[in-house]
């Protein structure tokens, strides 16, 4: 595993409050072999019946060209356990080793795409909180959501200070939010 570029909490929306009920995390390493990371580090420990813990993290090496839908066919398939999606992956693969593997093992791309629509039309996905680092390959993936129907929120970078590692001068990027 590398550097952490993006998280995701998946969990329940409040109906009057807005943000998250936390039930799992899932974490996107991009260094020498990109990878999401899913487990159930829940804050809040309930909603079990709904969203059950898993019993260790799963790593999927996940395709480069779409790194965001594989972790939403990874929260269909794992958190939200879609029949649907469940079936038509067992179908194309056995998913019994699908704790730590590599997409493109274990689905063609036409398979891939199958399941990413099949995702697309799942209604019973639980809220997302996307958080985008400053430099993560998602980034360029996020207009894919529009094609989802679940309720999500999007953080990304507007104001960043950083020593660069390389040559230790301070780097500011973006501006604060201002108050109103």
């Amino acid at each position: 595993m590398g550097t952490f570029t993006a998280q995701i909490l998946v969990g329940n929306s409040h109906p009057y409050h807005d943000g998250i009920e936390p039930t799992h995390y899932l974490f996107l390493s991009e260094n020498s072999r990109p990878a999401w990371m899913l487990t159930s580090q829940n804050v809040i420990p309930r909603d079990f019946d709904r969203h059950p813990p898993i019993p260790s993290p799963i790593v999927w090496i996940q395709t480069v060209e779409n790194m965001l839908e594989d972790a939403l066919l990874m929260i269909a398939y794992s958190i939200a356990r879609n029949p649907e999606i469940q079936t038509m992956a067992r179908s194309f693969t056995d998913m019994r080793h699908a704790r730590r593997r590599e997409l493109y093992d274990m689905f063609t791309e036409e398979q891939r795409h199958q399941l990413y629509q099949k995702c697309r039309q799942a209604e019973n996905f639980p809220k997302l909180i996307i958080s985008v680092f400053q430099h993560s390959t998602i980034r360029n993936q996020i207009a894919v959501l529009e094609q989802y129907r679940m309720d999500f929120e999007v953080c990304m970078v507007c104001y960043s200070k950083m020593q660069n590692g390389m040559n230790g001068q301070t780097e500011i990027w973006g501006a604060p939010p201002t108050t109103r």
